[in-house]
């Protein structure tokens, strides 16, 4: 009895110093806006304090010192057998911890500002930003948006004189959200951050209803991670998870294929990576049929019935071919990737020449090389996982999904243009890994944030993206060694695995 009380004393105490760093954390948001009274002119971007930036040095070491507290509440968290005894429990501390984090500034990226200037392009001026950007609708109508807060901050955005990188689902909900915000950027954020915290919620809700277990929808709903970049920094990958989660929901416990596959086809109308899931929810739902060509006509008519929901999703927008290639604005971009790494670390960039073999090369043609070999390598992995769920009669899902998140690793390695928030991704599949794959989703999440104080002591460049890499690397390695010989997250992987194949 004594030790129950003990162990009972022991979680409330981690809880409750879990919501007192969470409260700490944004107190420099909370501050601002004493302070300045709207979000309106914000730009005190990579500042954990968010003044002017003042005591770099000061606010990051502050910041790391409270990330790293958090981090290590977490892993208590997911080490404990009890710390949450049933998920209606996980859920409302859940709520109340995120309803914290809706009071964070988004202080280390400007996304949120981009998505309700499209948004209110869109809902309100009736522009198609598909083919017309902020910048050149304010640039020809600059008196329209005198009384609007949203457009005068999405014009200052780094995006802003580039049209919608996103699907059309993403652009939906952008414009539903900025027409009930009327012209009100205070509001606008809330309802977006609002948004991202049911998303949260219910993700970590179909985490457990798919599993069963609780742990998963801790290691999920608890990183301070995702808190802060989902819930603080309103970034909108938690909503693409949340439709491929209703797709794997549907097609594992509902055994119903054609919501399977438009939950997916809605997750890929917001990122169009969620494509690469398809062949593997349709051939693994018609694994029992017993001739291959039936399975590949039944993939064909899947496949139609996919396209034909992506094609109705881009009604609204569509005025030629152009509409679908939105996401391509950002391929040519170099930034926090191994690219702009390299490209940091040379001088004069383009150049530069190196002789390879009795051959000799630009920095811009290295990359270019370097990102082709990656995805080829992607590729290879794909299009196996892909003949293998083809021609194999008895399949185990989960061996293939832990197939594909390594290849979806190294999808995310050749993009030239990384985000740490891309790492999202991996958690859709989380639940179908073995737990020194699990560990090393969780190692990477934390580690990007670190990685990303090297641009808080400077300011945000490219110069500095071979540090960023750098510093995660290390810190991976560091992961890897303390947890390789630990009982961290090990689970009894037969009994999980019978719940997949």
């Amino acid at each position: 009895m004594k030790e129950t009380f003990i162990k009972r004393d022991f979680n409330l105490i981690l809880k409750t110093c879990f919501i007192i760093i969470s409260i700490i954390f944004v107190v420099p948001s909370i501050v601002y806006m004493i302070n300045k009274g709207t979000i309106l002119g914000f730009e005190n971007y990579y500042n954990f304090f968010i003044d002017n930036g003042q005591n770099k040095i000061l606010s990051t070491t502050v910041y790391i010192i409270i990330f790293l507290s958090l981090s290590a509440i977490y892993l208590i968290f997911i080490n404990k057998k009890d710390s949450f005894k049933s998920i209606k429990g996980l859920l409302k501390y859940l709520a109340c911890v995120s309803v914290i984090f809706l009071i964070m500034l988004p202080w280390h990226s400007s996304d949120i500002f981009y998505y309700m200037g499209v948004g209110e392009l869109n809902s309100v001026y009736g522009q198609n930003p598909y083919y017309v950007s902020i910048k050149k609708y304010v640039g020809k109508n600059p008196k329209s948006i005198e009384q609007d807060s949203i457009m005068k901050q999405g014009n200052m955005n780094f995006w802003s004189n580039t049209t919608v990188v996103y699907g059309p689902i993403a652009q939906i909900i952008f414009s539903l959200i900025t027409k009930i915000s009327f012209k009100n950027i205070d509001v606008c954020i809330i309802l977006f951050k609002l948004l991202n915290i049911i998303i949260h919620i219910l993700n970590c809700y179909l985490i457990y209803k798919i599993t069963k277990k609780l742990k998963f929808s801790i290691i999920y709903g608890l990183n301070p991670y995702i808190l802060m970049e989902f819930i603080g920094m309103v970034h909108n990958d938690i909503i693409v998870v949340f439709f491929i989660l209703l797709s794997f929901y549907f097609l594992l416990k509902k055994k119903r294929l054609i919501p399977s596959i438009a939950f997916l086809a809605i997750a890929t109308g917001i990122k169009y990576f969620t494509i690469l899931f398809l062949p593997i929810i349709v051939l693994y739902y018609f694994k029992d049929e017993e001739k291959i060509f039936r399975r590949i006509i039944r993939c064909l008519q899947c496949g139609l019935v996919f396209m034909a929901i992506v094609m109705i999703e881009y009604v609204f927008y569509y005025k030629d071919i152009k509409v679908f290639t939105a996401m391509l604005a950002q391929t040519d971009k170099y930034c926090k990737s191994i690219y702009s790494g390299i490209y940091a670390i040379s001088i004069n960039n383009d150049k530069i020449m190196y002789n390879i073999l009795g051959q000799t090369y630009l920095i811009d043609d290295i990359c270019r090389y370097l990102r082709d070999i990656i995805f080829l390598v992607f590729a290879i992995i794909y299009i196996k996982i892909c003949l293998d769920l083809l021609l194999t009669k008895k399949i185990k899902l989960h061996n293939k999904l832990r197939q594909f998140e390594f290849g979806l690793i190294l999808f995310i390695i050749s993009m030239s243009n990384f985000q740490q928030w891309y790492l999202l991704w991996l958690f859709a599949c989380m639940p179908w890994q073995k737990p020194n794959t699990i560990r090393n989703i969780i190692g990477l999440s934390l580690a990007s944030e670190f990685g990303n104080t090297i641009y808080m002591f400077n300011v945000e460049s490219y110069k500095y993206d071979a540090y960023f890499i750098f510093i995660i690397a290390i810190i991976f390695i560091i992961w890897k060694i303390c947890t390789n010989k630990n009982t961290f997250l090990l689970t009894h992987r037969k009994q999980n695995d019978k719940l997949y194949t």
